[in-house]
């Protein structure tokens, strides 16, 4: 029995690693479950899995006999804790991850932000502690899944991308977007950052540099196509010109099944497919003239690592304030390259230059928006 923690549970992707838990009882076991303040749906799935430990931000004690509070802090070191899915989100969500991988634990990750703006610092102490960091996000699961046991040598990744909510619009017609509207995703159901994050694709540049960091690869030997159907979540050339590629419905369940059965073929869970129900598979180059954060960050990225962490940093503080009606949907791409275009970030990446650089990209936007 695999015991299983859940830092994030009241999510989306915290709910659906429950359901696979359930389905797969004989295999994992529920150790415990973490939420932030969202403490009343948190209560229900207590009383519901009854794992042995569970913990919230506001440290609310639901004196249940079954179950007992700990700090997430003692949680993700637990000696007893075989696997630990990290579906929390955001960037200042990063110490319990690294605490995890300090004690040497197995660990998933959905968290764009924390491998994106700590991705060296992340990837080196893993291999210091010889944790082992699985890709749980469809598209990073889907080159895992691809490369596998393979033996040749990859020439080139290929990551999908459904064009997000306004991929039928011009720029021009997204001035009166809302945060309502860039809430749905046309294939996905997801939580409300990475939805947004989907429209203006930087989802896709941030995955690129996932995928570079992850699977130690070149940024320049990652592809990005418009795939409308989202059925084919990635794929993987070999330098013989082979291509592989990973298909599946959009059903999140899928990748997460997979990372938590590393190492085992033990799962229960299953959403096919059926190919001959399919009309086509489309695929097309980005039209970098409809997703202006998109054209700017491509570039961007292949500056440094610590330009890449500023990157998501501004485009997490960007969006935030978009979620909070704040500025509009057009003003990311503008306060982005306002933000970050003239700032030099040629120095080491390390804890204290990405903390210096969340507080001035804070100020200079804050200041900006006034």
């Amino acid at each position: 029995m695999k015991k299983i923690v859940i830092i994030g549970s009241t999510g989306s992707i915290g709910t659906q690693t429950l359901e696979i838990c359930e389905s797969n009882k004989n295999f994992f076991e529920i150790y415990g479950i973490t939420a932030g303040k969202n403490t009343e749906k948190l209560r229900a799935q207590v009383l519901d899995y009854k794992p042995k430990y569970y913990d919230n931000l506001d440290k609310k004690d639901f004196l249940f006999t079954h179950s007992k509070l700990l700090d997430s802090e003692k949680l993700v070191v637990d000696k007893n804790v075989d696997f630990i899915l990290f579906a929390s989100s955001g960037s200042t969500a990063h110490l319990p991850i690294f605490e995890s991988i300090k004690f040497g634990k197995t660990i998933g990750l959905t968290n764009k932000e924390v491998i994106v703006t700590y991705g060296p610092l992340l990837i080196e102490m893993a291999k210091k502690h010889n944790s082992k960091i699985l890709p749980v996000d469809s598209e990073p699961s889907a080159i895992w899944q691809c490369i596998e046991g393979e033996s040749k040598n990859i020439s080139k990744i290929i990551l999908t991308a459904s064009g997000g909510a306004f991929r039928d619009l011009e720029f021009k017609d997204l001035a009166n977007i809302t945060p309502e509207q860039a809430k749905k995703h046309p294939n996905w159901d997801m939580g409300e950052k990475i939805t947004v994050d989907s429209s203006t694709m930087m989802n896709k540049i941030f995955e690129i540099v996932e995928t570079s960091y992850l699977f130690d690869l070149p940024i320049d030997s990652i592809e990005v196509l418009i795939h409308r159907e989202s059925l084919v979540h990635s794929m993987v050339e070999f330098s013989d010109g082979s291509i592989k590629a990973q298909i599946s419905k959009t059903d999140m369940r899928l990748p997460i099944q997979h990372a938590l059965s590393y190492g085992s073929n033990n799962f229960n869970y299953e959403n096919k497919l059926k190919l001959s129900e399919l009309n086509k598979l489309s695929f097309h180059e980005v039209d970098r003239s409809k997703y202006p954060c998109y054209d700017f960050a491509i570039d961007y990225i292949k500056k440094g690592p610590l330009y890449v962490s500023a990157l998501s940093i501004a485009n997490e503080i960007l969006v935030n304030l978009f979620l909070n009606e704040k500025i509009s949907f057009i003003s990311i791409a503008d306060l982005m390259s306002y933000s970050l275009l003239k700032e030099d970030f040629e120095k080491d990446i390390t804890f204290d230059n990405i903390i210096d650089i969340r507080k001035m990209l804070k100020n200079k936007i804050f200041e900006k928006i006034k």
